[in-house]
């Protein structure tokens, strides 16, 4: 499997055999993925890195196993994806960086592998990044946000099946890129 995000790829050896199935996990609450992704970042994270983070996780989720991580939606507005019942208990904080002892959720219920694989990979990959370069990212041409986003509808739900399809794109773009490379 691959994971591709701003031009990072994860490699994951643990594939199943052909027609075999794969066992995903339940979704976990966007404030547990949160809190998990804050206690193991090394940066500093504001809402709205963190809105990206957890909105680029389920990407890569819903593209790598079919299912969401989160047990959210988020929706389409300006700056990107927004999680609003997230937004609602973070908006407090403005530009600030947020600590996840002041947020309701806990990481130790993330316990499956699959989120636990997904978030790390986030947090290793995407978490040293500015709200800018975020932004960037999710404001792919003809992606999910792209798609969804209209600004006279700030709460325009984006639905999971443009999000994985979003990231299939992106992998397609990067095996090719790495075909032509070669």
């Amino acid at each position: 499997m691959r994971r591709v995000m701003d031009g990072k790829a994860y490699s994951n050896s643990r594939q199943p055999s052909h027609g075999q199935l794969k066992r995903v996990a339940e979704p976990v609450s966007i404030f547990d993925a949160a809190s998990y992704i804050l206690e193991n970042s090394i940066w500093t994270v504001t809402q709205l890195e963190l809105q990206t983070l957890l909105y680029l996780a389920q990407m890569i989720h819903l593209g790598e196993y079919g299912r969401p991580i989160l047990a959210a939606r988020f929706e389409a507005w300006v700056y990107g994806p927004v999680n609003r019942t997230l937004y609602d208990e973070t908006k407090r904080f403005g530009a600030d960086p947020l600590i996840a002892s002041r947020i309701q959720g806990s990481s130790r219920t993330v316990v499956a592998r699959t989120h636990k694989e997904v978030l790390n990979h986030v947090v290793s990959n995407l978490a040293g990044k500015t709200g800018a370069q975020l932004i960037r990212i999710t404001h792919l041409e003809d992606g999910a946000w792209h798609k969804t986003f209209d600004r006279r509808f700030r709460d325009k739900e984006i639905p999971d099946q443009l999000i994985k399809d979003e990231y299939i794109q992106r992998v397609k773009r990067m095996n090719a890129k790495t075909s032509q490379d070669q």
